[in-house]
């Protein structure tokens, strides 16, 4: 038996490795090497969700009806106080996420089922990027921060080899996820640990601000407006980064299903949204052909026929902002997100709708 214990010994390795990592990677030790705080995004979704639940448990006559947003990063900067002021009767709780996508939502959606939770309407965003299962640039933070290992165990199935490598590598091994920078950690050290400081007040800051804000990022953190001959060049890069080639993700398409059809089985309001991007960026989605499944096609005759076939099916009610006279705001900090200027507008517009579409008898 003796003679076997050097098999022992990549278990033994793995372990120290994993100790290590996660000593490594302790919150304090990570002011002196983070370099983002989109992940406080996800990491406040926790706290949004218990507040979400107390919230529900008061009678219906004596709070407000709760809108629940499952967006993407186009939907951060709705500014949730403004628009309690100006829609009384409402009270927004905004779980967007950067690269929200519909696996994302559907964990939220059956935790919201298997706990009870049951918000008085619920808004999906649905647009062309989350389909597309071949871009360039692979957003990949709701896999690294927002699903729990036990959800991909379940839907393992709707993942490429890629996707679940990223995940477990990613979840074994912060260093891995994290990729800390020695020559960061050196300069934060700096100075009595002056940078790793300012990093760590600022943490705080937006985690405070993004719970006052039920979710949403203060738009104040965002002052940006591109202009007309910026939005074109941009809107170049980010098609080529994230629509060239466009493979329709129907496995992500399935749980965008899953995620309606188990709202419409709960009996909880819902429509679907599709965010309003700069005009440069659109008229390549009209326009620009680029190679799919089907042979060469634009994004747009793809993706369309296939989410307007399922709305007609459903009775899926469909916001599409992109065409929608009604709603004109032309700023944009980028060809795919808004101005901050624009999201008054962008939020009185889902109201507006929401109380077009949804008398308040079918919402309360």
């Amino acid at each position: 038996m003796k003679k076997n214990t050097f098999l022992l010994l990549p278990l033994l390795v793995l372990l120290i490795s994993l100790g290590l990592d996660r000593l490594f990677t302790l919150e304090f030790f990570q002011y002196y090497y983070s370099n983002t705080l989109s992940h406080l995004n996800f990491i406040s979704k926790e706290d949004l969700y218990s507040d979400l639940k107390e919230y529900l448990k008061k009678d219906p006559s004596s709070r407000k009806k709760t809108l629940v947003f499952f967006g993407n990063s186009r939907a951060l900067l709705l500014p949730t106080r403004e628009l309690e002021k100006r829609h009384p009767d409402w009270v927004l709780y905004n779980f967007s996420v950067p690269g929200g996508s519909p696996d994302y939502f559907l964990y939220w959606v059956e935790r919201f089922k298997s706990d009870g939770t049951r918000p008085d309407f619920v808004l999906l965003d649905q647009s062309l990027e989350i389909y597309n299962k071949t871009p360039v640039l692979a957003l990949d933070e709701v896999l690294i921060y927002g699903l729990s290992p036990e959800f991909i165990f379940r839907h393992w199935t709707r993942y490429s080899r890629e996707e679940l490598s990223v995940f477990i590598s990613k979840h074994l091994f912060h260093t891995y996820r994290d990729r800390p920078k020695f020559w960061r950690i050196s300069e934060r050290m700096q100075n009595s640990s002056a940078l790793a400081k300012v990093y760590e007040a600022a943490v705080q800051k937006v985690l405070t601000m993004l719970k006052e804000d039920r979710g949403s990022t203060p738009r104040e953190l965002v002052k940006q407006k591109h202009t007309d001959e910026q939005l074109i060049q941009a809107s170049e890069t980010d098609f080529s980064s994230y629509l060239k080639p466009y493979t329709f993700h129907s496995s992500m398409f399935e749980m965008q299903k899953d995620s309606i059809h188990i709202l419409k089985e709960y009996k909880v309001p819902y429509a679907t949204i599709w965010v309003k991007v700069a005009r440069p960026y659109f008229n390549l989605y009209m326009t620009r052909k680029v190679e799919t499944s089907e042979g060469l096609k634009t994004p747009m005759e793809v993706w369309k026929p296939i989410v307007e076939r399922f709305n007609e099916e459903t009775g899926t009610a469909f916001w599409n902002m992109n065409e929608d006279p009604d709603y004109n705001c032309e700023e944009f900090a980028d060809p795919g997100h808004m101005s901050p200027n624009c999201f008054p507008v962008f939020g009185d517009y889902i109201f507006k709708k929401l109380e077009e579409t949804f008398p308040k008898d079918q919402t309360k």
